[in-house]
């Protein structure tokens, strides 16, 4: 088990260099020049330019860190393999930059904001695993009955639905048709965070976005859960269990649905790992500051040193999220042995 964990973290090197490197590529190839965005429609000064482009690593400096200008007066642009390797070497120390727009250090801001994109991830995961878990399951046992017909509609109107609209449809009703419908005295926040005196209570703040980040999401898993139960319960195993006289529950909970669970599992696992990347769309719907927000303002500014340092971050969350499923792996089914003699 050790020697496969090892093995796999090895393999997250050349992942995590190709995609910062990709990102730096592109940050040079998208036009737009991201410090004149900072001053927007005004001019700005020539030396506060210079300045700000030195402060970032965009224009050689020496030692010093004074300006170095070439044999007719102008600035010289760093090298883009000289600024990489800068990137990498400051990232080693933990350093993921300074904003060009809010002139704040990189880290501090994703602090701030993944602690909101933590928070509905966990609601949202728990709502795909329990409701898709537990719709999978009732189809796969009542299969062809109301309640399967019922699961097998919703699950397809889930798939269909974009996430933005459903957020706003799901807005349009509780925020808006609700509060009117009865007076004011029924409603759920349609937007934000719980601040210090929140106008409701501090915990439906979660509901409407975590339940748009999850509905896609549970579907999914509940079509998955549905045909992997079906299969598994056709097994030899499972007859062998039904000739010993085992009741059809002990048969599905304690034989069938370990077996059932390996792919769901890594569905979800998978799922947790892109929903703790930022769903930008369900954060910029619902206003939530979380780093998928952040990503997307950065985005829309060219501030390339929050938009590199959130993708790090993403990318270093989803390599962990992902190896923890395929450990699990060993534990769902005790056939699988991570690590054998195979992978030495």
């Amino acid at each position: 088990m050790l020697r496969y964990i090892l093995k796999r973290i090895l393999q997250f090197i050349p992942v995590f260099l190709g995609v910062t490197l990709i990102l730096f590529i592109m940050q040079n190839v998208v036009p737009g020049d991201p410090i004149k965005l900072i001053a927007g429609e005004k001019k700005m000064d020539p030396q506060t330019e210079m300045n700000i482009r030195a402060a970032h690593g965009l224009i050689v400096t020496d030692e010093n860190g004074n300006i170095v200008f070439d044999e007719d007066g102008n600035t010289i642009e760093t090298p883009m393999v000289d600024r990489y390797f800068n990137y990498l070497g400051n990232l080693l120390q933990g350093d993921l930059g300074t904003s060009y727009q809010k002139g704040r250090a990189v880290k501090d801001m994703i602090f701030e904001a993944y602690p909101h994109t933590v928070q509905i991830a966990l609601v949202a995961i728990v709502i795909e695993a329990f409701v898709g878990i537990g719709a999978g399951i009732i189809s796969a046992i009542k299969r062809y009955s109301f309640w399967d017909i019922l699961v097998t509609l919703t699950t397809s109107m889930l798939v269909a639905m974009p996430a933005f609209w459903l957020g706003l449809l799901l807005q349009l009703i509780f925020g808006i048709w609700l509060k009117n419908a009865t007076g004011g005295a029924v409603a759920l926040p349609v937007s934000g965070v719980p601040g210090p005196f929140p106008q409701f209570p501090a915990w439906t703040y979660y509901i409407l976005p975590a339940v748009t980040l999850a509905a896609v999401s549970t579907a999914y898993t509940a079509r998955i859960m549905r045909s992997q139960l079906v299969e598994v319960m056709n097994q030899d195993y499972i007859r062998t269990a039904k000739a010993k006289g085992l009741s059809k529950r002990s048969i599905i909970f304690h034989h069938a649905l370990k077996n059932a669970l390996i792919p769901v599992v890594t569905y979800i696992g998978m799922d947790f790992g892109a929903m703790l990347a930022g769903a930008i769309l369900t954060e910029t719907v619902f206003n939530w500051p979380g780093i998928g927000q952040m990503t997307y303002v950065a985005i829309t500014q060219r501030d390339w040193p929050i938009v590199m340092g959130s993708v790090t971050v993403i990318v270093f969350v989803v390599m962990i999220i992902n190896l923890i499923v395929d450990v699990s792996y060993a534990f769902l089914d005790p056939r699988i042995r991570l690590g054998s003699k195979s992978d030495k």
